[in-house]
């Protein structure tokens, strides 16, 4: 909720987002960073409001432990903290060192340590507590926040750094109670919260979504309109918010409703008008897509509502209106992966052009070769498919094999892969389009794909 896209235009991703918490000053950890951003602020600034010349140390102990010298760092930060009582173990604050420079059983070693030397600190606890949550292992979360909640009272000389665990414990429980779909504790959990951090995004939009799923729609959406009228530039608006709620609740006329009430609300705002572009073509609603493209593109006309204009257009089969918003892109961003893709399929769909298509597509394999990353699946997926449409079976299905077995890929890409299946492995093409068509996200070859799969005899 503090971007205006949703992410993914998925809820089942927005609820995921918010379960990794990442909220600002006295409710979060320090965010994930690497060992060489690491600053002596960005360590202290979960346990102390300010620092002073008692904390120059850490500094030196950052740039030690960059060089390798763990055990001068940790001298340098065991002398900070007996300098300032106020601070957690020094085992805790090297372990937070080596989070950042990606040193998991360092870390560990050193959070075991913390225990060890101060075991009625809660820090340590806590942070095990974050990093099983993170992992699934909600159980075992569950009771080292308990244990963590516990220690937590007895802390008498740091106020700030106290308030802070209760609040990373609440936010963790409540993670478990969404986990657990026990949307009411989740939200008891959350309003103390967001009373103490109003505009804090995470928090408001985790608490509407318990609220909601709670049965207290009215509740969420006052909410949610509250904290979008004190943050205009930074929320989406509120329809939109409960229009993925909606969804999530299987009620998709409502959340139709509350999306056209959302581009309506504010005709000239090019990222509303996107935002609700994007889950009307996810959802089937070429119209209202297109509406709300047309004045995204007149208000802000970028890359970002040109790319999605011309998607528009290959969903209306209009391959021709789409090639040339895409050739003017491609000429303003030529390396731009999506502009690249987008040319690909739709020159592929225009007589004459099939070969500028598989061209593109070769270009955007060069430009993103990284099966490890979902952009280079797509673009290898994209290949593949343009390969076997036009003479290329054997290579197609070698790439095919490799894509597969690198990971997840988009649902556009999935119906590919079932396309090219459908001569060599109908039950996994079978499976593929069953996939496809139960998830019901639509792309431009949806309509087309359910045809198939209903015609064909597996």
């Amino acid at each position: 909720m503090n971007s205006r896209n949703l992410t993914n235009h998925l809820p089942h991703h927005w609820l995921m987002a918010a379960l990794i918490v990442s909220l600002s000053t006295a409710c979060t950890p320090p965010r994930a960073i690497f060992a060489q951003e690491l600053t002596s602020s960005m360590l202290l600034r979960p346990h102390i409001e300010s620092l002073n010349a008692q904390h120059d140390d850490v500094s030196k102990a950052i740039e030690v432990f960059k060089t390798g010298d763990f055990i001068q760092a940790k001298q340098l930060l065991g002398s900070v903290c007996e300098a300032d009582t106020s601070l957690p173990p020094s085992d805790l604050l090297l372990a937070t060192m080596f989070q950042a420079a990606g040193r998991p059983n360092l870390a560990r070693v050193e959070l075991e340590n913390a225990i060890q030397s101060r075991p009625n600190d809660p820090g340590a606890l806590l942070i095990f507590a974050e990093s099983a949550i993170q992992n699934g292992r909600y159980a075992e979360a569950k009771i080292l926040l308990e244990r963590a909640a516990q220690l937590t009272t007895q802390l008498s000389n740091n106020a700030y750094r106290k308030q802070n665990i209760q609040n990373r414990i609440a936010l963790n429980s409540a993670a478990i109670a969404e986990y657990r779909n026990s949307w009411s504790e989740a939200a008891d959990l959350l309003k103390p919260l967001a009373v103490q951090e109003p505009g804090n995004s995470n928090v408001i939009s985790r608490l509407s979504r318990s609220l909601f799923k709670s049965g207290k729609p009215d509740e969420a959406s006052t909410l949610l309109k509250k904290h979008w009228n004190e943050n205009k530039t930074t929320t989406q608006r509120p329809e939109i918010t409960m229009a993925v709620l909606f969804q999530e609740a299987n009620d998709l006329k409502k959340a139709e409703e509350l999306m056209v009430a959302a581009s309506e609300l504010e005709a000239e705002n090019a990222v509303n008008q996107t935002t609700v572009a994007r889950w009307a073509l996810d959802n089937g609603k070429l119209e209202l897509a297109k509406k709300c493209v047309d004045r995204a593109l007149k208000s802000q006309p970028n890359l970002d509502t040109q790319l999605l204009s011309a998607l528009v257009a290959r969903y209306q089969k209009d391959y021709e209106a789409a090639q040339t918003i895409l050739e003017s892109a491609h000429l303003e961003s030529p390396a731009n992966l999506g502009i690249i893709l987008e040319l690909a399929m739709t020159l592929s769909n225009i007589k004459g052009e099939e070969n500028r298509g598989l061209q593109y597509a070769q270009l955007a394999v060069k430009i993103q070769p990284d099966l490890r990353q979902p952009a280079g699946r797509n673009a290898a997926m994209s290949l593949a498919w343009l390969l076997h449409r036009f003479g290329g079976q054997a290579e197609s299905e070698k790439i095919l094999q490799k894509v597969l077995m690198a990971g997840p890929i988009s649902t556009e890409c999935n119906y590919f892969a079932a396309r090219i299946l459908m001569n060599k492995n109908r039950s996994a093409s079978k499976q593929l389009f069953e996939e496809i068509i139960k998830s019901g996200r639509r792309f431009p070859n949806f309509d087309e794909a359910k045809d198939l799969y209903e015609k064909t005899i597996w």
